[in-house]
């Protein structure tokens, strides 16, 4: 019996210590719950706020342009402000309000027209650029300006320096833009060439501004002499300087260069612009000496006979540079009887087509044959105003034909 309650006791013993193990479990699994339920809630509050921080609006990004695009900004903060000091000019002279206001005007235009495509306003909200998607040019930004020359107003000699320059500098930004923007941009420069020398004689002064067949395009190119001060931003490249300014080493004028193996050399497309310009100069300069044969003013028609002739040999120079010998001048075109009905009318017309030919071969045209072509169209858009051509916000664009092939020509009248 004293071993049996021994044995009872002990079974006892090792029940009650069997049935306070689930009791010590439990205890220490609540910690580890607590830890589970606090790194749950942890991980759901880092998910609430990264979602919250993925929804807010992102800081608008400065717009980064091209060479090309920030050309056009410049262009278009430099023509609306020289806008609006020729309205201040116009308001302030009567007796030159009317020339002043078709500048005004005109510049408006070529604004508008170089101006970079503007994104549309959300829906709901006023019509109109916004403000992240209508950029300050960078010409345009604005600068601290003293009070006393705040107070006085922009006269029509400054408006005059200003358009100067402004031409200038259009007609050089024209050599580097891109395709669209670059004929664009010369028009523009052409257009405020004339309004330049027309305010020049308004005011009795020198509008700075040689005669356009005399402009050279290796100037234009560089960036040197009459352009040397209308440089543009110094982060725009500068186009290749135009070959065939003169003759290539060992070269007679009007032959190809000694070192040519009668392989044609550059873009096709320069070639054949240089050819399409050779002919319609030759065209030109056998038509004025047709006219003066048959219009009063001999003297000045047969010298727009040479200023065409000259042309012609500076297309025939840089098609030697090229390798491509240039054919010589035909005894004669075809004279049509519109011609002999109306010469003056005729010679009109002839200048607008090659304002619109040099037009059209500027986007065509290569680097380095562009500063060629933006020269020549300023001198044939120039030639097509003194014909006549009523001056408007874009010369020579009014009709712009693609580069053509020569026409064949006639070997007499």
């Amino acid at each position: 019996m004293g071993s049996s309650g021994t044995v009872i006791r002990q079974a006892r013993t090792g029940g009650q210590q069997g049935l306070g193990a689930p009791a010590a479990s439990a205890a220490a699994g609540r910690p580890a719950r607590w830890v589970a339920r606090l790194v749950g809630l942890f991980l759901a509050v880092l998910l609430v706020v990264g979602i919250g921080v993925g929804m807010a609006p992102a800081e608008p990004q400065a717009p980064v342009y091209s060479a090309s695009e920030q050309v056009q900004l410049d262009a278009e903060g430099r023509y609306r402000a020289l806008a609006a000091d020729a309205r201040a000019a116009a308001a302030a002279d009567p007796a030159l309000a009317g020339t002043l206001q078709a500048v005004a005007d005109d510049l408006a235009a070529q604004a508008d027209a170089v101006a970079l495509p503007r994104s549309p306003a959300p829906s709901g909200s006023p019509a109109g650029p916004t403000p992240a998607a209508s950029p300050t040019p960078a010409s345009a930004t604005p600068q601290a300006v003293d009070p006393s020359a705040a107070s006085a107003p922009v006269g029509a000699a400054e408006v005059l320096h200003l358009l100067h320059d402004s031409a200038l500098r259009s007609l050089r930004d024209a050599v580097g833009a891109a395709p669209g923007p670059a004929r664009v941009l010369a028009s523009a420069g052409a257009g405020q060439w004339r309004h330049a020398a027309l305010l020049g004689a308004a005011l009795d002064v020198d509008a700075a501004l040689p005669s356009a067949d005399a402009l050279p395009a290796a100037d234009l190119a560089a960036g040197t002499g009459l352009f040397a001060g209308a440089d543009r931003d110094p982060a725009v490249p500068s186009a290749h300087a135009s070959p065939g300014s003169e003759p290539g080493p060992g070269a007679p004028p009007g032959g190809v260069p000694a070192d040519c193996d009668g392989t044609p050399q550059g873009p096709e497309a320069d070639r054949q612009a240089l050819l399409s310009a050779k002919t319609a100069e030759d065209r030109a300069r056998f038509g004025y000496e047709v006219a003066a044969a048959l219009l009063p003013d001999t003297p000045a028609l047969l010298a727009r006979s040479s200023v065409h002739g000259t042309a012609a040999d500076a297309a025939a120079d840089r098609l030697a540079d090229l390798c491509v010998p240039p054919a010589p001048a035909p005894a004669g075109f075809v004279i049509g009887g519109d011609f002999r009905a109306d010469p003056a009318a005729a010679l009109r017309d002839l200048e607008q087509e090659h304002a619109g030919l040099y037009a059209g071969l500027i986007p065509a045209v290569g680097p380095d044959t562009r500063a060629w072509a933006v020269a020549a169209f300023n001198a044939a858009a120039q030639r097509s105003l003194d014909a006549g051509t009523p001056l408007g916000p874009f010369p020579g664009l009014q009709d712009a034909p693609e580069p053509s092939a020569p026409e064949d020509p006639a070997d007499g009248e």
